[in-house]
């Protein structure tokens, strides 16, 4: 690759999402700042715009792209996807790159890859084999979705790379013990749907109270099933749980400081970013083994792994953790240790490593 030519990030790059929260974690490091040009398409604003916006949106970095790739200014695309829509979107990108000859990375991001892409069938497995056979290189977040690729769709150039943890780990100061709020804050992050296991959380409540527990989830987030939720929250009368909805900064930080334990019950996951925040703060992690969470969380070490939709796991676990601090105290020092391996610095060298194994010398 000459010097004239760049790095081109195809993505959700300029709003409030998970891909976006990646992609500028490793852009802004040195390795990646100071090795490449970078030329930016975004292709959509997410929940930040409408839909027609977005389209806009698209259209415009897809005609960017087109021209850029006819003039060779790109010497590799870093295609950055999500299922449905995304993949729809970045289909087109691919089909481009490809046109031009261009070195073409696919980058998957989505906790629903397996029911997505490995379970595909008709028209969507086609387009999905036919847009791999026009890749040079695939990401994934885990081995699991590695080895299901590779059996599904014989694609061998495959690398696993984990998201980073977005937060600067020399930042957070420690917690001091004494610190935590009462009653106790169960913590959890993520988008309002369904499949993030949010009305579990309402039963998990319930069962809680049931118990007798002192307790108060925090729920901060967004998305379509939020006006749904609040709904069913209200009519089920559980005042200990308080939806904030999306929160960030400062007040993030805090929350995160002053919780005793991190909740993610989701029946579908990649590398949450929620989870390595949590686990930066030192909590322990109680969530599903699904996708890329065994990858962050050990069952037993850092936090517990249950199936998705086992409420009475999950407030047995919750439970016990509320009621013995010393076990509590084990698996978030745990958490802090294995988050080390997810920090900025390491992810960036991970993708300059790929970058430099498709450029020509």
């Amino acid at each position: 690759m000459t010097r004239s030519k760049k790095i081109a990030i195809v993505g959700p790059v300029y709003c409030r999402s998970g891909i976006a929260t990646v992609i500028n974690s490793v852009i802004s490091q040195r390795i990646i700042k100071n090795s490449y040009g970078l030329l930016i398409f975004n292709s959509t604003n997410y929940l930040d715009s409408s839909g027609l916006t977005n389209m806009f949106v698209f259209l415009r970095a897809l005609l960017r792209f087109f021209v850029a790739s006819a003039q060779r200014k790109i010497g590799i695309s870093h295609i950055h996807t999500s299922y449905q829509k995304s993949f729809y979107r970045k289909f087109c990108f691919v089909m481009i790159s490809s046109l031009f000859k261009i070195k073409t990375i696919l980058h998957f991001h989505t906790g629903r890859f397996e029911k997505y892409f490995i379970n595909a069938t008709g028209l969507r497995k086609k387009m999905i084999r036919f847009c791999l056979k026009r890749t040079d290189a695939a990401v994934v977040l885990c081995e699991d979705w590695k080895t299901k690729l590779r059996n599904s769709y014989g694609f061998d150039q495959t690398f696993v790379i984990h998201n980073p943890l977005s937060l600067d780990l020399d930042s957070i100061r420690e917690k001091k013990s004494g610190e935590y709020q009462s009653p106790p804050i169960i913590l959890f992050f993520g988008f309002m749907l369904i499949t993030k296991g949010i009305y579990d959380i309402i039963s998990i409540a319930a069962l809680l109270e049931k118990k007798g527990s002192d307790f108060r989830i925090v729920m901060c987030g967004k998305g379509q099933e939020e006006e749904n939720f609040l709904k069913v929250l209200r009519k089920e009368g559980l005042e200990n749980v308080e939806y904030l909805g999306w929160v960030t900064g400062k007040r993030r930080l805090d929350l995160l400081r002053d919780s005793y334990l991190f909740l993610l019950p989701t029946y579908y996951e990649g590398i949450n970013n929620s989870i390595l925040e949590a686990m930066a703060f030192g909590l322990p992690v109680v969530s599903t083994g699904v996708g890329g969470t065994p990858e962050m969380v050990i069952d037993g070490v850092n936090g517990y792994l249950l199936t998705p939709g086992d409420i009475k796991g999950f407030a047995e676990r919750i439970n016990f953790l509320l009621s013995n601090p010393d076990q509590r105290n084990r698996l978030g020092e745990n958490s802090w240790k294995l988050v080390q391996e997810f920090k900025k610095e390491r992810i960036s060298e991970q993708w300059d490593e790929l970058y430099r194994s498709f450029i020509q010398v």
